[in-house]
């Protein structure tokens, strides 16, 4: 432990060199473009594509005047440039923050400026490998598998947001390890979930007729995970496992002070969003 004086002392030197510097740091302001084709966060560029389904996609999150995003906060729009980043180099993402729904909106302005389709599972102490694989449902006097949230947005190249990561019980967390490792599955009506890369080379070698004879089912490369959690231990929950969190790319999602909010309301006239 230093003694107060010499604490003052090293502060007088840090002083002394900081006030002898010539560089100046400017802010670096993030503006974000969407046109016709593409969408523009800082220098990151993503093309987009037209949703299979357009009811899928989230709405009425951002506001969009002559091409360029409106009222947004410079730390929402370079969350939201973080988010491409990683969306572009095939990596999941775990937006951690305090509780609130300010993970949430930045995960569907995300996918409402990207045009991805989502698929939502809120995790709780009660969500079994059922509600993330398929349940079993009578129908016509027959029992079906029915494909849940995570099955379908892993076939269909979707974007399955799991909120409330850290209340998942410790039988889920190895499905899940699997589908973000691996993404692989394995599903109660005897289909297996593969990667593409593995899919597509299996059905080069040997051929549709004998691929579908093994029930494997392609996973699309535009399947993403985004999970929403709270950090533990500070807020009640299960610490994530090291080899599930490795799987994430995680980002501290700040909540909109009182300060910035208001600015934002006297410049635009609106609320912040």
């Amino acid at each position: 432990m230093y003694s107060p004086a010499a604490t003052v002392r090293r502060i007088d030197v840090l002083i002394r060199i900081l006030s002898g510097r010539k560089t100046v740091v400017q802010a670096n302001f993030v503006r974000a473009y969407s046109s016709e084709g593409k969408v523009t966060i800082g220098d990151v560029v993503k093309e987009l594509t037209t949703p299979r389904k357009a009811e899928y996609v989230p709405r009425k999150y951002l506001t969009l005047e002559n091409s360029e995003l409106k009222y947004l906060s410079q730390s929402t729009l370079r969350n939201l440039r973080w988010m491409m980043q990683k969306d572009l180099l095939g990596q999941d993402m775990f937006l951690l923050g305090r509780p609130g729904p300010s993970r949430r909106k930045v995960a569907l302005q995300y996918l409402e400026l990207t045009q991805r389709e989502l698929e939502y599972v809120a995790l709780s102490r009660d969500t079994t490998e059922a509600d993330l694989k398929q349940r079993r449902e009578i129908q016509s006097s027959t029992a079906k598998y029915f494909d849940q949230s995570a099955v379908r947005a892993a076939v269909e190249g979707r974007v399955l947001i799991l909120e409330g990561i850290e209340k998942a019980e410790r039988n889920v967390l190895p499905v899940l390890n699997n589908l973000l490792e691996n993404r692989e599955m394995h599903l109660e009506d005897g289909r297996f979930l593969i990667p593409a890369s593995r899919y597509d080379k299996l059905l080069q070698e040997h051929g549709p007729e004998e691929v579908s004879k093994w029930r494997l089912v392609r996973v699309d490369e535009n399947f993403r995970v985004i999970a929403l959690g709270l950090p533990v231990p500070r807020y009640t929950g299960q610490p994530l496992d090291p080899p599930l969190r490795s799987r994430f790319q995680a980002r501290d999602v700040a909540t909109i002070g009182f300060g910035i909010t208001l600015r934002r309301c006297c410049v635009y006239g609106v609320e912040e969003m």
